[in-house]
């Protein structure tokens, strides 16, 4: 699979207003191909532009130096070493970064092709929904949003009670689920999901990408812009995230080429996986600036109870005395643990996985050799 079209595939999903998204379109005969939807907020105009600074998130880390590559020789920490032993040992293959005392004190790449990793992006996977809950939890703090609103009032078409809120799709606890794979491109996948949701039980924990389908319309209804220039405006900018971006916004050169064990994954099957996991997987990283960016939620909203999960959504999940998140599709997967106070941290991202294993007791093992 060329570069080329590794670009194209994984650039086929991007947000476009409203929730709405570009949906790359399973196809066993050609490439992914892209649709975009009309952005449904097209009165979004300066007035919006001139407020975002004014409502975006700035954190002061220590990580605002892009690290140089990898400390060798005797100078290294004997934890630098260990966690070195502990990925080579386990035959991982991707990228890493470790963050000790605030600020990163290694950056590598190791395992199969690594010479093809610097300087390479990869998907965030379902990490990004820790930005999809940092964002909502911003307009509650503004007074724009209530998580105890139903979500009726955003989406009339969709039939449910009152019980489902907002709080609820944070929570993965709506109810609403939507298992259909769509095989032809869509022009909403936000509408898709609505025509295609079915109501269970309200209250109930269940891993269901609808819910932050649904949140991020949210954020762009409440915010008259769409999802990718809030999150861009509000979060990213401000604090120099420059390698963080939707798929869309990078070269496909830019792109770790990915892998299931050890073999390329090929057009289809990213396209496919892509196709079955549309509310996440909008996001790719620099493996140092994901690290970053979770020092600045963990800095920003570590301390509410609404951010912080105790089942898999995306989110950050406690753990004795760090925080920790992981995802995966297939050719790629991202774990992360960092302390609470975000001055330890280990992020993986990796780009050859089955799409079903996680590397979270790998970043668990990895972040108790920290000092």
């Amino acid at each position: 699979m060329s570069k080329k079209t590794i670009g194209w595939v994984i650039g086929s999903i991007v947000v476009l207003g409203a929730g709405g998204y570009a949906l790359a379109r399973y196809n066993t005969d050609s490439m992914a191909h892209v649709i975009y939807q009309e952005v449904t907020h097209t009165e979004s105009t300066a007035a919006s532009s001139s407020t975002a600074k004014e409502d975006s998130v700035k954190v002061v880390t220590d990580t605002d130096k892009k690290p140089a590559k990898a400390t060798t020789g005797k100078t290294q920490s004997a934890s630098l070493n260990d966690i070195q032993k502990i990925l080579s040992s386990k035959n991982y293959t991707g990228a890493y970064v470790i963050s000790e005392n605030g600020k990163i004190s290694q950056t590598d790449f190791t395992g199969k092709n690594a010479n093809q990793m610097n300087g390479k992006f990869y998907l965030a996977t379902d990490t990004e929904n820790m930005l999809t809950a940092a964002a909502i939890l911003h307009l509650v703090d503004q007074g724009k949003l209530k998580l105890s609103t139903p979500i009726s009032k955003y989406f009339s078409s969709l039939s449910t009670s009152n019980k489902v809120t907002v709080q609820t799709l944070l929570d993965m606890t709506s109810g609403l689920s939507n298992d259909s794979i769509p095989s032809n491109q869509l022009t909403n996948v936000l509408n898709w999901n609505i025509d295609h949701a079915e109501a269970g039980s309200t209250g109930q924990y269940n891993y269901q990408e609808i819910n932050y389908v649904l949140l991020e319309g949210i954020v762009s209804q409440v915010t008259n812009q769409s999802y990718q220039d809030y999150i861009t405006n509000t979060f990213l900018q401000p604090n120099g995230l420059n390698e963080v971006k939707f798929a869309s916004q990078v070269d496909s050169s830019k792109m770790a080429t990915p892998y299931n064990n050890g073999q390329s994954v090929s057009d289809p099957t990213l396209a496919k996986a892509m196709n079955s996991q549309m509310g996440q997987n909008q996001l790719v990283a620099s493996p140092w600036n994901l690290l970053k960016l979770t020092q600045v939620l963990v800095k920003e909203y570590g301390n509410n109870p609404n951010f912080i999960s105790s089942q898999p959504t995306g989110r950050l999940i406690k753990s004795g005395d760090m925080y920790y998140v992981s995802g995966g599709i297939v050719g790629y997967r991202t774990s992360i643990a960092i302390s609470k106070d975000g001055k330890k941290g280990v992020v993986l991202m990796s780009n050859d996985s089955n799409g079903k294993d996680n590397l979270t007791p790998l970043v668990k093992e990895a972040y108790g050799k920290l000092k």
